[in-house]
């Protein structure tokens, strides 16, 4: 897909007060390991292997809508449709074993722009936090976007044969790359102006992945933080508690306390992560 140049919206109004829908496309089915290392002692234990499947956790799988400032961003895919239809076929074994996915007919971010009347054309940009299946599995039918953003650091990680990616997933999407620069205010030095107006911030923490960034859009003086994957819930970064599966420790713990500082600053409108049971389906304004 050639890309686009982003711009403003193209259909449907936009509210001047940046409004937030957070889409539900099903769950998953994973072990207790995955939002908490610690309630298991072995190291790969997130991947669910020699454990009864029948003591597995569901955690809700999320995808978020971004409206405001002329803009109109979705933040991740969530599950593909095929998801709802033949999971381990879409998946591959490895991956469906690790994250089982269930899903109801109509749930996928495709449906549920259908249902708002918009198309994958009317999103000005898709920001991909990371490449797992839970995050870009229904990408494809979105490829229309203007611009679809991931980093080059999080591309070569999946390209390398990983076990952890798929890249059937993204293939024949022409990714747009998050441009990092300096800044000392980002938890690792380097963010991203999306729209050079503040708007919508893109910051790098190579901390779940090698690659993965958090998003913090602005709107009237107010913030929402999008984690993502960078604590699965409020335990997580309340108590820099680490999750699963992580690229670097320490860089995990980093990026944790840096979620808990800006979610009490004064000014936050709300942290809204993609596995949070407490972030239920629905519109929140900034």
């Amino acid at each position: 897909m050639p890309a686009k140049s982003s711009g403003p919206c193209r259909t449907g109004a936009v509210s001047k007060m940046a409004e937030i829908s957070v889409f539900q496309t099903g769950s998953t089915l994973v072990s207790p390991a995955v939002p908490d290392r610690s309630s298991r002692k072995a190291a790969i234990a997130y991947t669910g292997l020699f454990q009864d499947r029948k003591k597995r956790i569901s955690v809700p799988v999320k995808a978020f809508l971004v409206e405001g400032s002329g803009h109109r961003i979705l933040i991740d895919t969530g599950w593909s449709a095929a998801c709802a239809v033949h999971p381990l076929r879409h998946l591959g074994f490895g991956l469906w074993f690790a994250s089982e996915p269930v899903m109801s007919a109509g749930e996928s971010v495709v449906q549920q722009l259908k249902q708002r009347h918009l198309q994958p054309s009317d999103l000005d940009a898709i920001l991909l936090t990371h490449l797992d299946c839970d995050h870009v599995s229904g990408l494809l039918p979105l490829k229309d976007a203007a611009r679809i953003y991931t980093t080059r650091e999080e591309l070569a990680a999946a390209s390398a044969k990983n076990v952890r990616y798929n890249p059937r997933f993204w293939k024949g999407i022409d990714f747009s790359f998050y441009e990092m620069k300096p800044d000392e205010r980002a938890p690792f030095k380097r963010s991203c102006d999306l729209f050079g107006d503040g708007s919508v911030v893109a910051y790098f923490t190579p901390s779940h992945s090698a690659g993965s960034v958090a998003v913090e859009v602005n709107d009237g003086g107010r913030f929402a933080l999008f984690p993502v994957d960078k604590g699965y819930n409020r335990r997580s970064w309340e108590e820099l508690r680490l999750p699963g599966p992580i690229y670097r420790p320490e860089n995990m713990t980093r990026a944790l306390a840096w979620v808990r500082a800006e979610s009490r600053r004064e000014n936050c409108a709300g942290v809204y992560a993609a596995h949070d049971p407490e972030i239920q389906p629905g519109q929140y304004k900034i």
